[in-house]
């Protein structure tokens, strides 16, 4: 049976094929493929570009969630309250709306604390983690990864 960091080294592999189709689908260059060459009186071809249309669309997801797991980690911090209102670690990397981030959280379903991808948003009065509305953001322990 393979083991989970075998399984993440043949998504690193697959990566690589996924960015080369991108660039040959010019999705890259328009973020679509409308650079491809296609005939649109041709009713097959349309049933083609609009499947390849799909897959690109989801092919762009897995290729930027493989890169982000890939990412060296560069900072593990808890999080603190600025004087703007918005929570910080230890080096200055702030969060505010919108913010990806990835935090150390607990809940019901897991035995254990665990590391999840989630974003910042704000209620009107503090700022709170999608999906966790009840885990206090103060002393929050967060994970940065280097820029993509």
């Amino acid at each position: 049976m393979a083991d989970l960091q075998a399984a993440l080294s043949e998504a690193v592999k697959l990566n690589r094929s996924i960015s080369q189709f991108l660039k040959f689908s010019t999705y890259t260059d328009y973020d679509d493929l409308s650079g491809l060459d296609i005939d649109f009186t041709d009713g097959e071809q349309l049933l083609l570009w609009e499947e390849l249309r799909r897959i690109t669309d989801k092919l762009v997801d897995v290729e930027e969630y493989i890169s982000y797991l890939n990412r060296p980690i560069t900072e593990v911090s808890r999080l603190r309250k600025g004087t703007a209102g918005k929570y910080r670690t230890a080096k200055g990397r702030y969060y505010d709306c919108c913010s990806s981030i990835e935090a150390l959280v607990t809940d019901e379903y897991h035995d254990v604390p665990y590391w999840t991808r989630t974003t910042v948003e704000h209620n009107g009065e503090d700022y709170y983690l999608v999906g966790y509305k009840g885990l206090p953001m103060e002393g929050l322990r967060v994970r940065v990864r280097s820029a993509a």
